[in-house]
């Protein structure tokens, strides 16, 4: 059968036959399938089989080929691409054609129907600059009347010739009449008025002007567009107490504690030198008899060295003026520097080479001691310490004063005395309890557990006060030791009131016994002051403001004993170096500061129990064969009786001097390497003597290397030393630190005498 044509009889055999039951829904159910769905779906439908080999017959087709070339366009095909390739053209054409000047004039052109009436716009403008001007007005208005002065309540004054005086004030006022006060002499006052008529007319008030005429009176009398408009509106803004409430403490600023040996006025002192450079040049003592004695400032702060490690701690180095030589050696001197009778003070002397100079020289420390306590209020006693490791305690370096407070502490207790130690933030921690002063293994590892603990969080004062109260009172000793409870901290008396109730019942019960409670605050600042000491009297304590580590120490010392920690008072030390051994001395520190100047620092000093100070010389000996160095004198006075005593004198031999330093005493070896960190710091020189009246100098080196090898070649029991290894620790910290010495104190000289007065030899 040809393609395209159908047979009639089977068309109508086709029209007769019956449709399936269900195929009309089928249909509908495609009909209802979108392309998309149909789509999906014929993809599943597989092909019949010889279908894909016929189609590729039918497309290998020559005739059919033939057939389908003969086959017409429709007229509306052709037509319809005829008019595409048209519009294509047209469009080109039209891209390059200029648009006409006059079409783009009047598409500028706005159509009639959107200009707006003359009225209308008149009408606009005239609201626009009415809502303008009101509130333009308004506001000058505003600015003129808060702007205008505020005078008080006229004050009506009555004067009366005779009889009472009476004063009528619109306000409460206390005024002080004076009686027998004599009469002016009557005089003519402005504008005729004798002072009778002015008296009377000053008693009348004056008129009450409106705001119009308040401005104007402003703008003609007291208006001034320069002056401070709320001030004078409003007045002085400040704290104004409520209730009745206190003014805040003030912070008091004291002055600068005068620092520094005040040159003496002997021709064998070079002050031309230390005014120049803030160093102690060495002193002659060939020209001069007076410059052969020496009344020696003792020193056991340690202010500057505190400061050089919270500087060391945030990764920055002290500058020069700030490092006081002597307060690094009060911070290496060991506790004891000798041993001394129970109640008395001793001397004692040590002396070797000055290992740092490159020149021969010798180093001479002197040192007092002072004794312990004759006898003990509280032959033992059990001390609980409660410390502050809350975040307020790392300010100004609260932690680290706790750490060396508790470390000196430690050597004052007893073998029978007991210890018991807390640290407090967010939550408290108990280190030791009830550990026996002999057991030295026991307090080393508490504080090295202390040591560990670092500042951070809250401090919980109520659970911390709660626990050592409870440790006091349960202890397996609160039976026959007194017990005594210190509040270390820096953070403010935080207090729930039902907490506050509740230590107040705990301290209650334990003040059955022997009991007490003290507060130690070491905060830098003095706002907490009186909350503290409110504290402190609710719950039957004392209170201490304390700043040093030397201050807590002697706190925790006297809670300990029951007993004043003060040993020996007025302590002054006068030293005489005999002029056939000794050519020249050299006091090392106790130059001055850019604070204290040159005035001079207190001679005089207070020792307490168990404390030791000393001064440090750098000595140039003659060489031949005098033995006798010097004498040492000691003058102090006895707390407790108010007796005057004196040790010595005490003779210096040439013999004590040690070839090496290793071989010497072991404060002095302490004491060498400290003092050279510390002139190394303040950019310092090394000085020679090269004749009677002449002396060499030349600066230090730069850096602390040469100090910390000498620092590693010490005697092992001096290594061991917590003291010796925290100034070694810092001056390493400091090592990396140093800055560049400053080229005006970096060149040598040499200087001498000449014609009774320094000069400078020359330069190299």
């Amino acid at each position: 059968m040809a393609s395209g044509e159908f047979e009639p009889n089977l068309k109508g055999q086709l029209n007769d036959v019956a449709l399936p039951a269900g195929l009309l829904p089928r249909l509908y159910d495609i009909a209802a399938w979108g392309d998309d769905e149909l789509d999906v779906r014929l993809r599943d439908v597989p092909l019949p089989l010889g279908l894909v080999d016929r189609l590729t017959a039918s497309i290998a087709d020559e005739p059919l080929d033939e057939q389908l070339r003969d086959v017409p366009f429709p007229a509306f095909f052709v037509e319809r691409l005829a008019e595409s390739i048209a519009d294509e053209q047209l469009d080109e054409q039209l891209r390059d054609v200029p648009v006409p000047v006059c079409v783009l004039a009047r598409s500028r052109i706005i159509p009639d129907r959107r200009v707006r009436s003359a009225l209308r716009q008149w009408s606009l403008a005239a609201s626009l600059l009415l809502m303008v001007g009101a509130g333009t007005a308004a506001w000058v208005g505003g600015m003129v009347w808060s702007a205008r002065v505020v005078e008080p309540p006229p004050l009506a004054l009555v004067v009366i010739d005779q009889g009472p005086l009476d004063l009528i004030s619109p306000a409460e006022s206390a005024v002080a009449i004076v009686a027998d006060v004599p009469a002016p002499r009557a005089r003519p006052a402005g504008g005729g008025f004798s002072d009778e008529t002015m008296a009377l007319l000053t008693t009348f008030d004056r008129p009450r002007l409106g705001p119009a005429g308040q401005l104007a009176a402003d703008l003609r009398t007291a208006w001034n567009p320069w002056d401070n408009w709320l001030l004078k509106r409003w007045g002085a803004l400040g704290y104004v107490p409520a209730g009745g409430a206190p003014l805040p403490e003030l912070t008091a600023l004291s002055a600068p504690v005068a620092q520094g040996r005040e040159a003496p006025l002997v021709r064998g002192h070079d002050r031309e030198f230390l005014y120049a450079y803030a160093v102690q040049p060495p002193t002659l003592t060939a020209p001069d008899a007076e410059a052969r004695t020496l009344d020696v400032p003792l020193v056991t702060e340690t202010d500057s060295f505190d400061r050089a490690l919270r500087l060391a701690a945030a990764g920055r180095a002290p500058a020069g003026p700030q490092v006081r030589v002597e307060h690094f050696l009060s911070a290496v001197q060991p506790r004891r520097l000798v041993e001394a009778a129970p109640g008395q003070v001793a001397l004692c002397t040590a002396a070797g080479p000055s290992v740092f100079n490159p020149f021969a020289a010798g180093l001479l420390q002197v040192g007092v001691q002072a004794g312990m306590p004759r006898r003990r209020s509280l032959a033992a006693a059990h001390l609980v310490l409660a410390i502050d490791a809350s975040a307020s305690m790392s300010r100004s370096g609260g932690l680290d004063v706790v750490r060396r407070a508790v470390s000196d502490a430690l050597d004052y207790l007893g073998p029978d005395d007991r210890l018991s130690l807390l640290v407090f933030a967010d939550e408290v921690a108990e280190i030791v309890r009830e550990v026996r002063g002999d057991d030295r293994a026991a307090l080393e590892e508490a504080q090295r557990l202390l040591d560990q603990a670092a500042a951070g969080g809250g401090a919980n004062l109520g659970v911390a006060l709660q626990q050592a109260v409870s440790v006091a009172i349960e202890s397996e000793s609160a039976a026959r030791l007194p017990r005594r409870l210190v509040l270390v901290t820096a953070s403010p008396p935080v207090l729930a009131d039902k907490d506050a109730n509740g230590l107040r019942q705990m301290f209650a019960e334990a003040a059955k016994g022997d009991f007490r409670f003290e507060i130690c605050d070491v905060a830098g600042e003095d706002d907490n002051g009186a909350a503290w000491q409110v504290l402190a009297g609710s719950l039957d304590g004392t209170l201490r403001r304390l700043r040093t580590a030397d201050g807590l120490c002697w706190a925790l010392v006297e809670a300990l004993t029951g007993d004043a920690s003060l040993a020996a008072t007025e302590v002054k030390m006068r030293i005489e170096f005999n002029p056939q051994a000794v050519a020249a001395y050299r006091l090392i520190g106790h130059e001055s500061t850019a604070f204290g100047g040159l005035l001079p620092a207190a001679l005089e000093a207070d020792l307490h129990v168990g404390q030791g100070v000393s001064a440090l010389f750098e000595i140039w000996l003659y060489p031949n064969d005098e033995d006798d160095v010097a004498e040492v004198r000691v003058q102090w006075t006895d707390p407790a009786s108010g007796q005057s005593s004196q040790v010595g004198p005490q003779r210096v031999s040439r013999l004590q001097f040690a070839t090496a330093l290793e071989g010497a005493a072991l404060a002095l070896q302490a004491a060498a390497v400290a003092a050279e960190g510390a002139e190394v710091l303040r950019q310092s020189f090394n000085f020679d003597l090269v004749a009677p009246d002449r002396y060499r100098y030349q600066p230090k080196p730069g850096g602390l290397h040469h100090v910390l090898a000498q620092a590693d070649r010490v005697a092992a029991a001096l290594a061991r030393q917590p003291r010796y290894r925290r100034v070694v620790d810092l001056l390493g910290a400091l090592s990396g630190l140093v800055g560049e010495r400053a080229a005006a104190s970096a060149h040598s000289g040499v200087r001498g005498i000449v014609t009774d007065s320094w000069r400078e030899y020359g330069s190299k």
